[in-house]
């Protein structure tokens, strides 16, 4: 890889990690349902799929980071369960997703970009479900099964939607 090519990653990857705070801000502020509308899992798959597997962890560890600013309920349960489970599961998601679409990618392009976008909500949510078993055992009860459960298949939905938005980004970055 050449510098150009070094400072362009390094500023793309520095985008999608600023898109992807402001996407978890703004997401505060989209409520369906009394459940707000997580959009910030959308850099982590760019990054991923753009950049690669490191790119998608770093994305998904800023977006952790952030995340764990507005955790105060699972502070006061656990506060190092908090810091592991927040930071774990974006940065875990969009390392997987990364491997994923490295995999995928030379089979069907469409295909690859599909599976990437639904790996990170999959991880996402399954390492919070394995992390609040593990450090909140319980103490949350049944309304993260039903606030996961819905915030769940809303990111899924998203991310499928945006899907083919992605494959045009994918194409104009790769030019």
């Amino acid at each position: 890889m050449n510098k150009q090519q070094k400072i362009r990653q390094i500023a793309g990857i520095a985008v999608l990690s600023a898109l992807t705070i402001i996407l978890t801000i703004v997401s505060n502020y989209i409520i369906i349902g009394g459940i707000s509308i997580n959009l910030s899992l959308i850099p982590i798959v760019l990054a991923a799929i753009i950049f690669g597997p490191y790119a998608g962890f770093f994305v998904g560890l800023i977006n952790g980071g952030f995340v764990m600013l507005s955790a105060q309920a699972f502070f006061a349960v656990s506060p190092i369960g908090t810091v592991i489970v927040c930071l774990l599961k974006t940065s875990v998601a969009g390392l997987l997703a990364g491997y994923l679409y490295k995999w995928l990618s030379g089979k069907n392009e469409i295909i690859s970009t599909f599976a990437t976008a639904l790996i990170v909500p999959i991880v996402n949510t399954s390492l919070f479900i394995i992390g609040s078993l593990i450090f909140f055992q319980g103490v949350f009860g049944e309304l993260i099964s039903i606030l996961v459960s819905v915030n769940f298949l809303i990111e899924v939905a998203i991310n499928i939607m945006l899907a083919p938005a992605i494959i045009r980004i994918i194409k104009i970055v790769k030019k």
